[in-house]
C-alpha cells in the first residue's frame, strides 16, 4: 500500500508528471468549459451584489468591479503536459536519475533541482501564465500578485464538481470554491492589490474605514467559537479573517448564481430517494465538501496556527460559521428566528 506521505511527496516534487498521468486517466476534457461558465456566472454575481453594499462608496465599487472583471483563471492543467511532441515535460526532469533503492539520494536530487529552478527564474522575465501548482492537487488558489484564480483538475471531481451531477451540487461545491477564491481578491490581504496584481491602495478612506468595521463583526463572531476537539480553545478571529471573509462571500455568491441560473431557465435534476429541495441540495453539498476529521493533537495545533477556521465552523453539520450569516439557509431549512442558525445579528463583508 502506498502511504499518503509518499504520494504527497511525489506529487509535490514531480507535479507536472503526476498531473499528466492523472489528467490523461481521470479528467474529462469538456470539464474545462463547464467550469469556465461557472466562473463567469459567479463573477457576474459578485459584481452585481456590489450594489447591495452600503458600506462602500461608488468610487471604490467601480474599482472593485474592474478588479473582479480582470481576474484571470487557470482551469484543470497546462496544455503542454498532455502534448506528446512537446519536449518541455521531458526537459523538466532531464537532470534527474532516480533509483527505487535510494530514497535519500533521490530527495537530494529533488532539492538540488528545485534550487536550480528557483535560481534560473532570477534571470528570466516573470511568466504570468506559469502554473503555480500541479494538476493533480485537490485544492484551489488565488494569487494576489497575479490577480489570478487557479482550479487544478484534482479538485474538479465529486463532490465538488461533475458534469453528471445536479447543478445544485456543482454550485454548492465548486461554485462555492470559485466564489471563495474570487473573494480572496477582496479580503484583508487581497484588497491591498489592484487589478494588475500591484500592491496599491485603490480604496477611498470611507470604504477602508467601513471595511474594517464590517470585518470586526466577523472577527468577534468567529473569535467566540470554541472547538471541543482542541480542549475548547477559541478560534483566532484575527488570523482566520481572510478565510472567513472568503467562506462567507463564496457561499453567498454561489447561491445567488444558482438562483440566477434557475431563473434564466436552467433545468436541474433531483437526487433519487431524497426528499430535498434544490436549495437544500445546494447547502448539503456545501457541507459535504468541508467534511473531514482531525486527531485531537493536530486540532490543538491547528487552532493556534491555521489561517482557516476549523472544519466545524466551515461545514453545515454542526451548522455554524458562514451559514449563520446567510438568511437563505435559514429559509431553506425553516430555522426559526433567534435560533442559532437564524440569529438577529449577522455579519457580512461581501
Amino acid at each position: 500500500m502506498t502511504s499518503p506521505e509518499c504520494v504527497g511527496y511525489v506529487n509535490s516534487n514531480m507535479e507536472s508528471a503526476v498531473g499528466s498521468l492523472y489528467v490523461a486517466e481521470a479528467f474529462p476534457g469538456d470539464s474545462k468549459d463547464m467550469v469556465r461558465e461557472l466562473i463567469d456566472k459567479v463573477r457576474a454575481v459578485f459584481v452585481e451584489t456590489l450594489d447591495e453594499l452600503r458600506w462602500m462608496d461608488e468610487e471604490s465599487k467601480q474599482k472593485a468591479q474592474e478588479k473582479a472583471m480582470s481576474i484571470r483563471e487557470q482551469i484543470g492543467y497546462p496544455d503542454y503536459i498532455l502534448q506528446r511532441k512537446n519536449k518541455r515535460l521531458d526537459e523538466e526532469y532531464s537532470n534527474l536519475n532516480f533509483s527505487e533503492d535510494l530514497y535519500f539520494e533521490n530527495s537530494l536530487q529533488n532539492l538540488r533541482a528545485g534550487a536550480q529552478r528557483s535560481i534560473k527564474k532570477l534571470r528570466e522575465k516573470v511568466d504570468q501564465n506559469l502554473w503555480i501548482i500541479g494538476a493533480a492537487v485537490v485544492n484551489a488558489f488565488y494569487s494576489p500578485n497575479r490577480n489570478q484564480i487557479v482550479f487544478p483538475a484534482g479538485i474538479l471531481q465529486p463532490p465538488f464538481f461533475s458534469k453528471e451531477q445536479p447543478q445544485a451540487l456543482n454550485f454548492g461545491g465548486i461554485g462555492m470554491v470559485i466564489g471563495h477564491e474570487i473573494t480572496h481578491g477582496f479580503d484583508d490581504n487581497g484588497r491591498n492589490f489592484d487589478k494588475d496584481g500591484n500592491m496599491m491602495d485603490w480604496w477611498s478612506n470611507f470604504s477602508t474605514q467601513h471595511f474594517r468595521k464590517q470585518s470586526e463583526c466577523m472577527i468577534y463572531q468567529y473569535g467566540n467559537y470554541s472547538w471541543d476537539l482542541a480542549d475548547e480553545q477559541n478560534v483566532n478571529g484575527f488570523i482566520t479573517l481572510g478565510e472567513n471573509i472568503a467562506d462567507n462571500g463564496g457561499v453567498r455568491q454561489a447561491y445567488k448564481a444558482y438562483l440566477k441560473w434557475m431563473a434564466e431557465g436552467g433545468k436541474d435534476q433531483q437526487l433519487p430517494g431524497l426528499d430535498l429541495t434544490y436549495d437544500q441540495l445546494f447547502f448539503i453539498n456545501y457541507a459535504q465538501v468541508w467534511c473531514g476529521s482531525y486527531q485531537p493533537e493536530f486540532a490543538a495545533q491547528s487552532i493556534k496556527t491555521d489561517v482557516h477556521s476549523p472544519l466545524k465552523y466551515r461545514q453545515v453539520c454542526p451548522v455554524l460559521g458562514s451559514l449563520q450569516n446567510l438568511a437563505a439557509f435559514a429559509k431553506a431549512f425553516h430555522c426559526a428566528r433567534d435560533t442559532p442558525m437564524h440569529p438577529k445579528k449577522q455579519c457580512r463583508v461581501w
